[in-house]
């Protein structure tokens, strides 16, 4: 690489034993080197601080402290961070060894640039498979699509600290949507886009928060999707129709619900 910039890794972590020390190593193990990974036990009860504490790589930021929520816990370690790029990794799920390396290139190259995703596998089920949500790549098409959609996964993105402190962070107030929420908030700043290549991959689970917090979960994507078309456009046909669609589904059962959320595309 021509530059070998310092970039921040922030992870929060609440009772994730099974999957840590493979997130942790994906991280360890990249192709760019120069980095501070700043992982937030946000007051797990599990075996998480027993792996927290076994690191002892200079590079990583262990910080034990009480539940913050997610959006707390982020905020806070955006705060702590030094560098100017911040990656997000859950620590559920895995970043391919050359992740970094990548979104580095481009944000150099980009400076217009305030927040870059990428490609992903997805694990379900106990596979790994092709990424089966649907993949948006320009800023135009993102904008047009904002609406709609989430259009980044979470663990995929790097954005600009100073962005990011601009905008006032991840909302404390949203407990479902506090990505889908920033990064609205984020393109206001600047221009966004998804890299084609394979970043890594993200864990999606049966019991997920869709079905066990599916009202709250609705709500608070009901209110991001109409400030999104409010900010970009898109498909009012498309905002009505979910907003339909999502006030029947939180009055089933789950069951049901799960099937037809399956259905409709999610």
């Amino acid at each position: 690489m021509p530059s070998s910039p310092f970039v921040s890794v922030v992870t929060s972590v609440y009772n994730g034993e099974r999957y840590l020390q493979e997130c942790v190593d994906s991280i360890l193990n990249q192709t760019h080197q120069n980095f501070e990974f700043i992982i937030l036990d946000n007051g797990s009860t599990d075996g998480s601080r027993t792996i927290l504490d076994r690191i002892s790589d200079p590079r990583v930021v262990v910080v034990h402290q009480e539940n913050l929520g997610i959006a707390g816990s982020l905020n806070k370690g955006v705060r702590m961070a030094k560098g100017e790029l911040i990656f997000r990794l859950d620590a559920d799920d895995c970043a391919a060894p050359d992740r970094l390396e990548k979104q580095i290139l481009f944000m150099e190259a980009n400076p217009d640039y305030v927040l870059c995703g990428g490609a992903y596998e997805e694990w379900r089920e106990g596979h790994l498979t092709a990424q089966r949500e649907e993949f948006l790549e320009t800023d135009a098409t993102i904008r047009r699509n904002f609406s709609r959609l989430n259009p980044f996964a979470h663990s995929s993105v790097v954005f600009r600290r100073q962005a990011f402190v601009k905008v006032g962070g991840y909302n404390p107030s949203y407990q479902t949507c506090q990505d889908y929420d920033l990064w609205i908030r984020l393109m206001q700043e600047g221009k966004a886009c998804n890299l084609k290549d394979n970043l890594g991959f993200i864990r999606f689970y049966e019991t997920s928060t869709m079905l066990r917090n599916k009202r709250k979960l609705y709500l608070e994507t009901l209110d991001v999707k109409w400030r999104a078309y409010m900010k970009f456009g898109g498909s009012l046909g498309r905002l009505l129709y979910f907003s339909l669609r999502g006030g029947v589904l939180f009055t089933l059962p789950n069951v049901i619900s799960k099937h037809l959320y399956r259905r409709s595309g999610g």
